[in-house]
């Protein structure tokens, strides 16, 4: 049947369904179970500052069901609006940018689905009035951020909400997926998922708000980024009427002027209660009336805190409260309609703003139940109202004043009553807590404290005497080191092996040879030795005259002197004979570069000479040779302008340009080479001014200059300032008041200079510098300062990632060197999580990971050595501050720095924000902060979408050669796939982007000037100043032309701000045609071609299949090498895989059909055979003489067949550039691998050019690709956004192809970054391929996020912090981590406010810790206090882990566990799956399970004592930190009302005391917010998040930091996936994706999280058991030795079984330690931190683990118990780790 878009609305009952409606529900919930939703943070890793769009109805019924509204018998609208403001202000806050979007025929989607017929008015009400009430707002905000925006469209097919999106793009949609626990309502459920299903047909993702979890500064959502398609729902379906409330025609006929009041909640409740009256006229509805009226006035005068009223059981369910439902449904029908209507609408905006609080069902029920049973009201009551009461008498004509219950009630004036609170903090016991140097910061927190129970003092002092978290051994200067085992050498040699050959392909040595600098204590640097010849020398012959004696030699010089007269004059000699040889040999290759016809290829072989040439040569015939290639440029240009192709000639008039700019820097300039110069420079149309002083010698050229036999004038002419902006912008002098300076080798622009300063001064540093603008030799000049200075200072350079740690270390040991006197001191050293490098403590230069350097100086062995000598620590990509896992390490460190700090990023959205951050922590320190940002790229970045051709039939690659004319839309090429995007045009959205970010190459600017020359308007000039003949005297430099564009920028903010502007025009002319040299018959072509124009999405295989073709075109154009990046890991394997298997099929089937192919087999097989006969037999040999023998050889013809390989990919079948590295090096590289774990297929694409990176590939392979690329030999490589993170991969084209929720701007701006190789591209090339063209707009021109931080200030931390000063003593060091962790300035937080939480946030973690019996009275740690330390990644479940611990179900639980093993370990495995690596399963209910195809996904129930224990301990800490916040506000907030909304911030209720006492008052709350209270709510909270979520304003309470962890299904409203103990139950890593629904490339992570929690459980156990000082400590970070990735893993463990095979185990004494973890491949031990693999005891020892000596301290008295725990969980890990690792052997 028909279907319509219009008035769309949610059947009231699913019931009245009919067949067909039915059919459609469950194929939308068929569709909606393929759906895949991932968490991510939409704050730092998806969206940022982006606008999102959130569905009004949503938000609404996700606030009022999680806020606990009572929509059931009252009406409580206030808590209602509340909820949602807060909702938005939590997302404000956070920095999101965000429209609230209202559909009207989903009016019902706000309801409830169990919501009764007859309360479905109260949710429409609201909605109408929370529309009214957002728009209210944003007007009064002017439609500032603030308030967000608020639209009203009439579904989301209407051509109004595509036209919306068009003007505003959305990254995603924020809405309700219509779940409900018992699986019915599917019609409500198939509303919610057709929006989801349309708006991912628009090509946006969708995120779901019942999933959304405010961590901190982060927002954390499912989102669902693709889906497919259901064809039949092309129409939209027809499940639902309209169901809103209905609106009266009737015109209003009262006169409003009656009403004196200012309210407009007031105006319209007596207008409506008059037409109610006026319509209805029951009896009943005068004392209801008159209720209603009372109930506005006490609204008016009574304080918030005093309204909330209890539900009496009279006033439940009964025909008095249905009588009453129905009054309030015609109210609110009448409401509806005046607020709706012109008058209402103009009303509103004279009066006061209030209708929010138009109604408290509450309140009304107690005020007519007390007129009904006629309680005596006060007079002052009824004066108040008394106005009101006659307006409704005059417009309804209806008595009020005269009806009996008013009147008779009026005698007596009641007595109110003082208010009573809820909670008494005064009745809460805080245990004392005394620390010498807490106790100052803690003093302005006042408290009573109670005296010491439960023994607290009574358990063991937790003494630290090893290293905590980093040394194996007891704290023990007498120990003597072990050293390393073999394998573990083998690892360390084979490490350092590789790491020679990677740091030799970072500095472009040739082989493994590198030349480090050896740096000499106390010596300054000093600047490179100049070559013979320098770049101001005038050639070879002023180089020889130069070096000639002096004649007027003085009398009596020494014989010295004339020694040293006579070996300059011989060598000027040798100079002269040299620069003769070299005009010879150029001679001759001038004739053979002539007899090339084809000028393309002269060109190209002409360079490579010249590129070749040695650094001497090129100082002699360098100026010639580059002439030569003028030359030849310009009869390139003579030929394409003969051919009338105007664009191409341009394209290489630009080169010319180039070409003579560089050969005028050159040295060696002769005259005869400058009149050449003067020639190319008037026929080029650019007059070069050559000084006469430039070119003093002569010298005939060894060719004849065409140039000089052409005609007059310029070919093709063009104005020359058009033709540099527009042709020659990669050409241009791009220096920035470049200076010499002895300081460095280069010449630093005035930036770097600066840096170099501050440096010097021993400043710190935050540098903020595009990738390729040259940040990258500050880091090596502040080593190299560091080294230089002493032997003893420590520079630490931290790293994000340990890919770019083990990059920074191999050019540290390229770049320095240096001798050492002492043993064990090295230059540098890696420490890792996963392994070591070098003596990490020896070292003067220690490259890290966060974590790391955190454990590091959180160390007390470390606290008065090793952490007092870092001089300065550099912190690379330090915007990573903002991630969502790893952020808060970052933000500690940096609060916690001892020293000077460097802090590096190109990416940083509020850089003056996060500055003045630094200042302030920096300041605190003594140390000087200065910001230097630098905005400008040395090579420029240009942006395309890729149109496939269709059809794409591959057949073998094309090799044409073209002319380096930079751009993939270069004008000498034909037709292109590849669309220009002018970076103007993608400023779709007129909000949300920031001009200053956006970069516009030299021709962008011109052709933006045009535009707006060409649109101005009388009121919108453009002025004559800005016409580049105005702008530009002479040849403009780089920066002439971005202070112009700047300008330019300027008048165009002006534009895109006001709506009336031509700037829609200017952008509409830049989509179609956006560049100098755009082609009017394009238009129609390209905008036909519009991939985003349709919205069926590409199958996987067609995607794949465009990229194919991409990288086929990329090759043909000269776009390689390439960097395409995928952000799913198993696609970029599968796009590997594809790739190949075209090359691979299209090679064989070439080879079958191909004639010559089979020709060269045969002839190659005759050559065998020819050639095996040729040989010698050995003892003929034998008699041949040496000299006889290389005769012989040097004799013998080199057949074509020697290098012929019938098995190596053939050329025009392979991308690899063969002509940058030999067959044999290729093979020596792949040798190399052998002992690795690598699937056979990664090799073969290795031989054709191509190769993956990504975090889950064998880290030996990805350091072979990263040097194979960067050699040039592999020109194809498929990455995730990890390569995008700093490592050193430049490429000519960087490739974005496919759109993810991890391609964030943040992550675009990362990987364009790597586009544009410095010193080999002037120009990167940036493509979209399989991103929709609004979403490539969107990247392109969003802002970057803001680096918003975290609460840094958390439960481990402090019990860290206190282990440190306990342990280590308060020294300076010491004492300082912990002054600038408590009082600097937070980053999330700030503000003098900030200090105050953070103090009480401090106090209440002690009384947790305390009462946790992890902390004494004095600030000791205590019992299990190490391990908690240890579990800090774990944070919060460690503190769920240790209750259960402490409370003894595990010994419970693991008694006699030899005796039913099995049952009690699957038990063991589910407890730990609760707590640890939790992912929350989808919401799938009954029907969608159907779909799914599998079991149960959901994890099963804790057991019973395990749930009791972790529920007390949620309860106690709930307790704690109710006492937090009741101090907290009886100390600052108790005379501070809390009554503005949250968002709009609107006051609510009156200031005075209550006029009136109604018999169910409730007592005032303290803690809970009075808007919620106003549901009847108390301070007696169910949940830790109950009470951070309805906690009064003023108290900063951060759920993520109060040390619990919700329990399902008590405080989490979906239960947890069941992957780990599924896992674990089977074994089958594939099940886990197919019926669990992880993504295959999580998979081995999640599972290596599992094993790596057990393994420092075991750990941590056994550390305590032993804590006699005398055993192993467990270090933490050894704990963390888990294989990087898969492979390696399997290739550990295979070593490990060889080495566990030849190992005797001698008979000794056991003692319960840990099993080492899986070891990565280089886990390398060191002489002072590391135990060789021979120690590790076997898992024969481990399980018949005995107890300790009765005298060791533990934790129970035999200590038996705590074994048995042991033994447990290392039973339960060595079970899980096979069954790991078998899944992947």
């Amino acid at each position: 049947m028909p279907r319509s878009s219009d008035n769309l609305a949610l059947a009231p009952q699913p019931s009245a369904m009919s067949s067909e409606d039915h059919e459609t529900c469950e194929m939308l919930a068929a569709w909606y179970a393929t759906t895949f939703p991932r968490r991510v943070d939409i704050v730092g890793d998806f969206g940022g500052k982006q606008l999102f769009l959130i569905d009004g109805d949503s938000i609404l019924l996700h606030s009022i069901t999680t806020s606990g509204v009572d929509y059931d018998v009252g009406f409580q609208l206030l808590h209602a609006v509340f909820a949602v403001e807060s909702f938005l202000r939590s997302l404000q806050v956070r920095g999101c940018n965000f429209h609230v979007v209202f559909f009207d025929n989903q009016g019902e989607l706000c309801l409830p689905p169990t919501m009764p017929a007859s309360g479905k008015y109260k949710y429409q009400m609201t909605r109408t009035i929370l529309i009214r009430h957002l728009q209210r707002h944003a007007q009064d905000s002017q439609g500032s951020h603030a308030g967000g925006m608020v639209f009203s469209f009439p579904s989301i097919d209407s051509h109004h909400f595509h036209q919306h999106l068009a003007q505003h793009p959305a990254t995603f949609l924020l809405c309700h997926d219509g779940h409900t626990r018992s699986g019915e309502h599917m019609v409500q459920q198939a509303a919610c998922q057709y929006m989801i299903h349309q708006f991912l047909r628009l090509r946006h993702s969708v995120a779901l708000i019942s999933g959304i979890e405010f961590k901190s500064s982060r927002v954390v959502v499912p989102i669902i980024t693709v889906a497919g398609k259901i064809r039949s729902l092309d129409q939209p379906p027809n499940l639902w009427p309209n169901a809103s409330l209905p609106i009266s025609e009737e015109p209003l006929r009262f006169d409003l002027a009656l009403y004196e009041g200012t309210s407009y909640r007031e105006l319209v409740t007596v207008v409506a209660l008059s037409r109610a009256l006026n319509r209805q006229k029951p009896d009943n509805y005068t004392l209801m009336a008159a209720a209603m009226i009372l109930h506005s006035i006490v609204i008016t005068h009574t304080r918030l805190t005093e309204r909330s009223t209890a539900i009496e059981g009279s006033m439940r369910k009964n025909a008095a409260t249905e009588r009453v439902n129905i009054f309030l449904e015609h109210f609110c029908q009448e409401t509806n309609s005046f607020i709706k209507s012109d008058l209402g609408a103009s009303m509103a905006e004279r009066l006061e703003w209030d209708l929010f609080d138009i109604i408290d069902g509450r309140l009304f029920l107690s005020l007519h139940t007390m007129l009904l049973d006629r309680k005596p009201l006060p007079v002052a009551l009824f004066n108040y109202a008394k106005p009101l009461i006659t307006c409704v008498e005059k417009w309804s004509g209806v008595s009020l004043s005269d009806s009996l219950h008013v009147s008779t009630i009026l005698q007596t004036e009641p007595h109110t009553k003082p208010p009573i609170s809820y909670y008494d903090v005064s009745q809460a016991k805080i245990l004392p807590f005394n620390h010498e140097l807490l106790n100052e910061f803690l003093a302005p927190v006042q408290l009573s404290t109670t005296q010491l129970h439960e023994g607290v003092n009574e358990h063991k002092v937790f003494q630290e005497l090893t290293h905590w978290h980093n040394a194996k051994r007891a704290i023990d200067p007498k120990r003597i080191p072990k050293k390393p085992g073999f394998f573990a050498r083998k690892r360390n040699q084979k490490f350092m092996a590789d790491t020679l050959v990677y740091s030799a392909s970072l500095t472009n040595a040739t082989g493994k040879l590198i030349k480090p600098r050896t740096i000499i204590t106390g010596v300054s640097a000093r600047p490179l030795k100049k070559p013979v010849a320098s770049h101001t020398s005038t050639g070879p012959p002023k180089a020889a005259s130069s070096h000639e004696p002096k004649k007027n030699k003085t009398r009596g010089s020494s014989g010295k002197e004339s020694a040293h007269e006579t070996a300059l004059l011989t060598q000027a000699r040798k100079l002269e004979k040299k620069s003769s040889a070299a005009f010879r040999h150029w001679h001759i290759m001038t004739k053979e570069f002539n007899q090339e016809a084809v000028l393309t290829k002269r060109f190209l072989k002409a360079v490579k000479y010249f590129q070749n040439l040695p650094t001497e040569d090129k100082a002699i015939i360098g100026a010639e040779v580059s002439l030569y290639l003028c030359d030849t440029l310009y009869l390139a240009w003579e030929e394409q302008a003969a051919k009338a192709n105007g664009q191409q000639a341009l394209g290489i008039r630009s080169l010319v340009f180039n070409q003579v700019t560089e050969t005028l820097i050159l040295p060696g300039l002769t005259q005869e080479i400058a009149a050449v110069l003067r020639v190319l420079g008037s026929a080029v149309g650019i007059p070069w001014n050559i000084p006469p002083d430039k070119a003093t010698t002569s010298h005939q050229l060894s060719f004849h200059p065409q140039v000089n036999e052409a005609k007059k004038g310029i070919l093709l002419p063009m104005r020359a300032l058009d033709f540099q902006l527009g042709f020659c912008g990669p050409f241009l002098e791009r220096t920035f008041d470049s200076r010499k300076d002895d300081r460095v080798s280069f010449e630093p622009d005035a930036w770097q200079r600066s840096v170099l300063d501050s440096i010097d001064a021993n400043d710190s540093l935050f540098i903020v510098a595009p990738t390729s603008s040259g940040k990258t030799f500050i880091s090596f000049y502040a080593m190299e300062a560091i080294l230089r200075e002493d032997d003893d200072g420590v520079l630490v350079y931290v790293a994000p990632t340990k890919a770019l740690v083990n990059q920074i270390a191999a050019e540290i040991q390229a770049r320095f060197s240096k001798n050492y006197h002492h043993e064990g001191r090295s230059v540098w050293a890696i420490h890792t999580r996963d392994y070591r490098v070098n003596n990490p403590t020896g070292c003067q230069i220690l490259v890290t990971v966060p974590h790391v350097l955190q454990i590091m100086l959180l160390s007390p062995s470390h606290a008065n050595t090793w952490s007092k000598r870092v001089r300065r620590i550099i912190f690379d990509e330090v915007h990573c501050i903002g991630q969502a896992d790893d952020g808060i390490i970052w933000e500690q460190l940096l609060l916690m720095a001892p020293c000077p700090i460097i802090a590096l990023s190109a990416t940083v959205g509020n850089s003056e924000e996060f500055c003045e951050w630094l200042s302030v922590s920096q300041q605190s320190k003594g140390f000087k902060l200065k910001m230097i940002k630098h905005n400008t790229r040395y090579s420029d970045l240009r942006a395309f979408r890729y149109v496939p051709p269709e059809p794409f039939e591959f057949k073998g690659l094309e090799h044409t050669e073209h002319l380096p004319v930079p751009g993939l839309d270069r004008s000498n090429r034909a037709d292109s796939s590849f669309r220009f995007i002018h970076p103007i045009a993608s400023l779709v959205n007129r909000t949300g982007f920031d001009l200053d970010e956006l970069s516009l190459e030299p021709r962008d600017a011109l052709t933006l000037w045009e535009r707006m020359n060409k649109f101005q308007t009388r009121s919108f000039p453009l002025d004559n100043s800005l016409n580049p003949n105005q702008a530009f005297l002479g040849v403009p430099k780089k920066s002439d032309v971005l202070a112009w564009t700047q300008r330019l920028k300027s008048v165009l903010a002006t534009w895109i701000r006001d709506t009336s502007s031509p700037f829609d025009r200017v952008r509409n002319s830049l989509e179609v045609g956006g560049h100098a040299n755009y082609s009017p018959n394009q238009t129609a072509t390209e905008a036909s071609s519009e991939p985003s124009s349709t919205h069926v999405r590409q199958t996987p295989k067609s995607e794949r299949a465009s990229v194919f073709a991409l990288i086929c075109e990329l090759h043909k154009d000269d776009g390689l090498p390439a960097i395409l990046f995928n952000y799913d890991r198993v696609e970029c394997e599968l796009l590997l895989q594809f790739v190949l298997e075209q090359l691979d099929s299209a090679e064989k089937s070439w080879k079958e059909s191909s004639r010559d192919w089979k020709n060269d087999l045969r002839d190659y097989d005759r050559w065998k055979v020819s050639n095996d006969k040729k040989k010698v037999p050995k003892k003929a040999s034998e008699k041949l003489t040496k000299d006889e023998k290389m005769r012989d050889e040097a004799n013998a013809d080199i057949s074509r067949w020697e290098s012929f390989d019938p098995e190596w990919p053939l050329d025009q079948f392979s991308f690899a550039d063969g002509s940058r590295l030999t067959r044999s090096d290729l093979a020596d590289f792949i040798a190399s691998l052998d002992s690795e774990t690598i699937q056979p297929h990664l090799f073969s694409a290795l031989k054709r050019g191509i190769a993956v990176h990504h975090a889950g590939m064998n880290r030996r392979y990805r350091q072979v690709v990263e040097i194979l690329f960067r050699k040039g030999y592999l020109t194809v490589v498929i990455a995730t956004g990890t390569l995008a993170l700093g490592i050193n991969m430049p490429c000519k084209t960087v490739a974005f192809i496919g759109d993810s929720t991890y391609l964030t701007t943040l992550n675009y701006r990362q990987g364009a970054g790597r586009a544009g190789r410095r010193g080999f591209d002037l120009l990167g090339n940036v493509v979209f391929s399989n991103v929709s063209r609004t979403r490539a707009y969107e990247l392109m021109s969003s802002r970057l996020p803001d680096l918003k931080g975290h609460f840094p200030l958390t439960t481990t931390l402090i019990l860290r912090t206190l282990g440190l000063l306990d342990a280590a003593g308060q020294s300076g060091f010491t004492s300082g981590i912990v002054k600038s962790l408590l009082t600097q300035n937070r980053l999330y937080l700030g503000g003098e406010e900030a200090g105050k939480s953070i103090q009480h946030h401090l106090r209440f973690s002690v009384e947790y810790l305390q009462r946790q019996h992890l902390l004494s009275s004095d600030g000791k740690p205590i019992n299990f206090a190490g391990l908690v330390g240890h579990l800090y990644f774990t944070e919060n479940a460690v503190f769920a882990f240790h209750s259960l611990l402490k409370g003894g179900y595990f010994h419970r639980l693991c008694s006699n566990i030899h005796q039913g093993t099995t049952d009690k370990l699957r038990t063991l495995c589910l407890v730990m799956a609760h707590l640890f690596v939790r992912i929350q399963a989808r919401n799938l209910d009954s029907t969608l399970e159907a779909y799914a195809g599998s079991a149960s996904l959901v994890l099963p129930p804790l057991p019973k004592d395990a749930e009791e224990l972790l529920i007390g301990h949620n309860n106690e800490t709930l307790e704690i930190f109710k006492t937090y916040a009741g101090t907290y506000i009886d100390q600052y907030l108790e005379q501070v009302p809390d009554r503005h909304l949250p968002l709009t911030g609107f006051a609510v209720g009156g200031e005075g005391g209550r006029i009136l006492d109604l018999p169910n008052a409730l007592p005032m709350t303290k803690l809970r917010s009075p808007f919620s209270a106003l549901s009847g709510h108390s301070d007696d909270f169910k949940s830790i998040h109950e009470l951070c979520t309805s906690i009064r304003s003023g108290v900063f309470l951060e759920e993520s930091a109060v040390p619990y962890i919700p329990i399902w299904p008590h405080d989490l409203p979906t239960p947890l996936n069941s992957f780990i103990y599924d896992f674990f139950k089977h074994g089958d890593y594939v099940a886990m994706s197919r019926d669990n629904k992880i993504k295959q490339g999580d998979v081995w992570f999640l599972l290596r999280d599992f094993s790596l929690v057990l393994a420092t459980i075991i750990a941590s156990l056994t550390n305590f058991i032993q804590a006699d000082g005398n055993s192993d400590d467990g270090d933490m970070l050894d704990i963390d030795d888990v294989a990087e990735t898969p492979d390696e893993n399997i290739a550990v463990q295979a070593e490990k079984i060889v080495h566990d095979n030849t190992k005797h185990v001698t008979a000794a004494r056991p003692k319960p330690t840990k099993k080492k973890v899986a070891e990565s491949w280089d886990d390398s031990d060191d002489d002072s931190d590391d135990t060789s693999d021979e120690d590790n005891t076997t898992t024969a020892q481990t399980r018949e683990t005995t107890p300790p000596d009765a005298d060791s301290p533990t934790w129970e008295k035999d200590g038996k118990g705590l074994v048995d725990v042991l033994k447990a969980f290392t039973l339960l890990k060595e079970e899980f780790d096979e069954k790991f690792h078998k899944a992947w052997a």
